[in-house]
């Protein structure tokens, strides 16, 4: 219950006291006996009192001493709130100056910004663009701010000084408030990581995603106080595989760990088998965010974090232990733990030996694009490829040694010599005369050409392309050619003794030209209006082809390998 004086000091200031209403503001913004804290009605009071007495000094001063920017103004008194802040800053109060700096720090950003941040400065979000404008302007608040935040940066005596580094710091890394400096924000951030203190620990928090050499001291520094925290928090599990990688402590990659982080995950797995991961993985996923790790470091632990050269050298492999951390990474979609699972499953001395799950895991690490997987998958298929059906033998095969050999696996680049046909150089390739004048025909215009004509055209340039024969030119369903590996022909269904091929595209032109023929023929045959017509037709009106490009009979009759298969 409100006081007998407040009482008298509330009926004063409604009978027009300014003193009495300056009172009352002041009471209600601090709070009293029976009276609690009403930013909004204290905004209110103080705002009368000053159009009866002038702004004074006193209010502009007391507000600055006691505003809360977490409480909320209404649009009718932060403007009010604005002006004696701006008054008490002007005049050098600190406080004043700092708060008029967070604020302007804050509302600088663009909006899409302020919506994914939280408002730090809510006294003035309510405050519009004509609020802003009417008290002198955004862009001017901003030079003003710098300004502050330099000052109190430097001023030791300001209790704050921590706090007005760190915004300083965010404005010039992003230039929020006109100056834009980012070995400056770095150099403020790093000499506040430094102090053994919640400040220094939440600045080191805030480089987490990117420590380097630099920030290693500060790292040094704060690691007793992580490794010892009964409850480590899910915030610092990037400075705890930081310490792993820079320092090597591996108390800190167990904790890492615990907090479910995949890389360190996968890491204490790889260093519990004693398993160096250039023999596991090309690259790892450490943090697919900020950095990869560099092939040649990939057998150091301060880089991928795999495991250190004495941990590989001495003491026993704990497979039953990695394998428990490698599976809670590979659940997570981590290629390289499957893999490193498959070959865990290997090793005679695991007690869990099962070759039949180690190829599970190696599929499933191949299936998220692991190079040696896919390779170990391919050559597994390619061997067992007469006892898998399949319509066309070692497709299967082909398609995943071909990944492995786009990662750059020399193994199976040379095995892949061996299961598809190699044929990049066109202009040594068979019907190439043909190919190139139906190409520069086709150049001038497709007009000089009917539908069937066309597409013995495209039929003729793919067959170049891939080095075919008179046959597979002539009955090759263009359309099922082809794949994301490689280009596959096969025509037993009109010739039953030709032998399926697998051919490897390896050019552009080779993809452009199936590209080409593919939309062709699937233009012609959705309008219902071309019938290729059988393999006498086919034959005829590549002659024809042949006669109206002025191109030598002699090649048709050059086609040996093929020549008992069109008589047929």
């Amino acid at each position: 219950m409100a006081s007998r004086d407040f009482l008298k000091i509330m009926k004063a200031a409604r009978s027009g006291d300014a003193f009495a209403q300056q009172k009352l503001g002041e009471i209600y913004l601090l709070g009293s006996d029976g009276v609690p804290k009403n930013t909004q009605n204290a905004l209110l009071w103080l705002e009368k009192a000053s159009l009866s007495i002038g702004f004074i000094e006193d209010i502009s001063k007391l507000l600055a001493d006691h505003l809360d920017l977490s409480a909320s103004l209404s649009p009718e008194h932060a403007p009010f709130a604005w002006k004696c802040l701006l008054h008490a800053s002007h005049a050098g109060h600190s406080r004043a100056r700092w708060l008029v700096a967070q604020v302007v720090a804050h509302f600088s950003l663009s909006k899409q910004r302020i919506s994914s941040n939280p408002i730090t400065a809510m006294a003035f979000a309510q405050m519009t663009d004509k609020h802003w404008a009417d008290a002198g302007g955004m862009e001017s608040f901003k030079v003003h701010a710098q300004r502050y935040l330099e000052e109190l940066a430097d001023l030791s005596s300001f209790e704050d000084q921590s706090a007005a580094q760190i915004v300083l710091s965010h404005c010039l890394q992003d230039g929020r408030l006109g100056v834009l400096d980012v070995a400056r924000s770095k150099k403020i951030m790093i000499g506040l990581a430094i102090q053994a203190n919640s400040v220094g620990l939440s600045s080191l928090t805030s480089f987490a995603n990117n420590i380097d050499a630099d920030l290693v001291p500060a790292l040094k520094v704060h690691l007793p106080q992580l490794l010892t925290s009964k409850k480590p928090l899910a915030e610092h599990t990037l400075l705890y595989w930081a310490a792993w990688q820079h320092l090597g402590d591996t108390d800190a990659l167990e904790i890492a760990a615990e907090l479910a982080y995949t890389p360190a995950q996968l890491a204490l797995g790889l260093r519990l088998a004693k398993l160096n991961l250039k023999d596991v993985a090309t690259v790892v996923a450490a943090d697919t965010d900020t950095r990869s790790t560099q092939p040649d470091e990939l057998s150091s632990s301060d880089s991928s974090g795999a495991s250190t050269p004495d941990a590989l050298s001495s003491g026993n492999a704990r497979l039953k232990r990695a394998v428990y951390w490698l599976k809670q990474a590979a659940n997570k979609g981590e290629r390289d733990a499957w893999y490193a699972l498959g070959l865990i499953n290997r090793m005679p001395q695991y007690s869990g030996y099962s070759a039949e799950d180690s190829d599970q895991y190696f599929d499933k690490a191949a299936d998220l694009g692991h190079p040696d997987a896919q390779y170990r998958k391919g050559a597994a298929l390619w061997r067992k490829r007469s006892q898998i059906d399949e319509d066309i033998e070692g497709m299967q095969a082909s398609y995943w040694i071909w990944h492995a050999a786009q990662q750059g696996v020399v193994a199976a680049q040379e095995l892949l010599s061996k299961v598809m046909i190699s044929c990049p150089h066109a202009d040594k390739n068979r019907w190439s005369s043909i190919a190139l004048a139906s190409n520069k025909a086709l150049s001038e215009g497709t007009h000089r050409f009917t539908g069937d004509m066309l597409l013995i055209c495209h039929r003729v340039i793919v067959a170049n392309q891939l080095n075919l024969s008179k046959a597979e030119l002539l009955l090759t369903d263009i359309a099922s050619v082809q794949h994301e590996h490689g280009a596959v022909i096969d025509i037993r269904a009109h010739l039953p003794r030709s032998v399926p091929k697998l051919i490897l595209i390896e050019t552009l032109e080779q993809r452009k030209a199936l590209m080409m023929a593919s939309k062709a023929f699937a233009n012609v045959f959705s309008n219902h209006i071309i019938d290729e017509g059988n393999l006498r037709q086919r034959r005829y009106r590549l002659e024809k082809l042949m006669q109206t490009l002025d191109v030598s009979m002699e090649e048709l009759d050059d086609q040996d390998d093929d020549a008992e298969d069109l008589k047929t």
